[in-house]
Formats: C-alpha cells, structure tokens, sequence
C-alpha cells in the first residue's frame, strides 16, 4: 500500500469516527448557514430598490446558468445525450433553491431549514449524476491503459468509502453505548432486575461495546479486497495472462479466501454472542443478528476473477503446446 492510500483511508476513518460526535442540529445549522447568508445578502439587495431588485435576479440568473455551460464546454465535447437533461434540472432546482432562501417565509410555513438541505442534496447529485455517466460514456471508447487507470481509481475511492463507513458506524454504536450506561445502571436499580448469567453491567457494557467494533472487522476486510483488486487491475492491463497477472491472482485468490473465511467465522461468533447473552444486551442496544453480505460479495467475486484469469493462463498455455 502506497504512503497515499494509506493517507487516503486513514482520514477516511477519521471524518467516520468523528461524524457521529458531531451534534445533528449543529450539522444541519452548518449545511444550511451558507445558503441562508447567501438567501439573506440577496434579500437585502432586493429590497434595496428597483435596480438592486435586478441586479439581485441576475446573480441568481448568472450562478443558475453555470451548469448550462457544460453544454456547451469544452469546445470538441460531442454532441449532447440524454444525460444532459440533468443540467438544465440543475439550474431550474438552483433558482427555486434562490427564490426560497431569500423568502424564508415560505420555508417556516412548510418544512423550515430541511426543505433547504434536500433541495441542495438534490442539487448536487443531479450534476454528480451528469458527472458519473459522461465518465462512462467516455470510456465506450477508451484505451485499455486509461479504463484500468479509472478503474483503479473507483476500487480505492470504494475502498475509502467502505472504511468511512464502517468507521461512522462504529463510532455511533459506540457513543449510542455510551450514552445508555447511566440508564442502564438506573434501569438495574430501580427495576431490581438480577443480572443473568453472573454477567455485572460493567461486563454487560464491555460486551455491548466490544461486538460493535467486531463487526466492523468485515467491512475492512472487503476495503482491502478493493485495494488488492486495485493492484490486481494493474497488472491485468499490462498483460491479461501473464506470469505478473497470474502471480498476483494466485496470491490474491488465497487472501480472498481467507477474508471469507475470517467474515464467516467472525460473524458468526458475534452472532452466537448476541443470542448467547440477548437478555443481558437488550436493555443496553439494539440487538440484531448480520450477514456482511457487501464484504462477502466483493471477497467471493475477487476470488472468482482470480481462478478465471488462472483457468486463462492454463488454457493459453495448452493452446500453445498444441501450436
């Protein structure tokens, strides 16, 4: 792993873990802060007058009709396709998200803030959407070297995602935890219920916080899947059926077995946990029983790919014997 994944995948766990830290009313207050000021600067310049009233519309005119420039830019871009209807989509949302930041009347009548945090997710995915599938239909047409260069990009940038996460998940488990123990403790003395199996609600505790950092052990392991097949397409780009490509399939198609194996027998220890002290843990969480089926697929798949390109080489190879 090279220093940047390795920085890439530490800060991805990072912005996860600290995530569920972070109040939900101080999250939205930050989503929405810009685009008030923004709704605010705008209402002030309206009511400014007659020339400052379209002055401001032809701000929101202007920021609107950004998005339309990618119709036309760069100059050798090709004729346009049906994904471009999400860009003029983009500009219409933009000028309703204007017109409702600068009368925040309308947003207390209905929804309040929230109508203004959906409206710029919304945004925002509409030209993620255009983004991702002019990605793809340039690569109908790509060189080998350049889909194996996107491809290793996207497995990584999965990769990260996987660990932010399983890191935001844990993380929340944990703080979720946290923030039950004193009920716990009260629920135990007022109720006067026995703690079963010899269990103390220290040791309850412990077990209720240990399991959730367990299940996060899969979804690791499919994060290193991602980054070995990342390597694994390097070497597959250079030659499909070559010693490289088939030394690194031999060694990756054992660690995928093993990543299966790992998830399996860690899933179901957890899973006998669960069942095994159900009454001790309920009070304290939310107790379910999983299959990491995400990492499952990506390890079974990986290792799949890799007998296939093994079974290639071998019959390259009885194909020349017979040549």
């Amino acid at each position: 792993m090279t220093w940047r994944r390795g920085a890439l995948l530490f800060f991805a766990a990072l912005a996860g873990a600290l995530i569920p830290l972070i109040p939900t009313v101080q999250v939205a207050g930050a989503l929405t802060a810009p685009i008030e000021l923004a709704g605010g600067l705008l209402r002030e310049l309206s009511l400014s007058g007659p020339g400052g009233n379209v002055l401001a519309w032809a701000i929101v005119l202007l920021a609107a009709g950004l998005p339309l420039l990618l119709l036309v830019l760069p100059p050798n871009r090709g004729r346009r396709h049906w994904e471009d209807i999400f860009l003029p989509a983009s500009s219409l949302l933009l000028i309703g998200l204007a017109f409702c930041a600068v009368n925040p009347s309308y947003l207390d009548r209905f929804f309040g803030s929230t109508l203004l945090i959906a409206a710029a997710v919304i945004w925002v995915s509409l030209l993620v959407f255009w983004g991702v599938l002019r990605l793809l239909r340039g690569m109908e047409e790509a060189p080998l070297e350049k889909l194996s260069g996107v491809l290793r990009i996207l497995l990584v940038g999965c990769a990260a995602l996987l660990v932010f996460a399983a890191a935001s998940r844990g993380s929340g488990a944990v703080v979720e935890i946290k923030d039950f123990q004193q009920d716990w403790t009260l629920f135990l003395a007022v109720a006067s219920v026995p703690e079963p199996s010899g269990l103390t609600g220290d040791q309850a505790l412990n077990i209720a916080l240990a399991l959730p950092l367990v299940e996060l052990i899969p979804d690791l392991l499919g994060a290193w899947m991602l980054l070995l097949a990342a390597d694994l397409t390097t070497a597959l780009a250079r030659e499909p059926f070559g010693e490289e490509s088939v030394g690194r399939c031999v060694t990756t198609a054992r660690w995928s077995r093993l990543a299966i194996q790992a998830t399996l027998v860690l899933t179901l220890g957890v899973n006998l946990v669960k069942l095994a002290r159900y009454d001790s843990l309920i009070t304290e969480v939310k107790v379910s029983l999983d299959l990491p089926l995400i990492p499952l697929i990506l390890s079974a798949a990986l290792y799949l790919l890799c007998r296939c390109v093994q079974r290639g080489r071998e019959l390259q190879e009885d194909n020349d014997s017979i040549i």
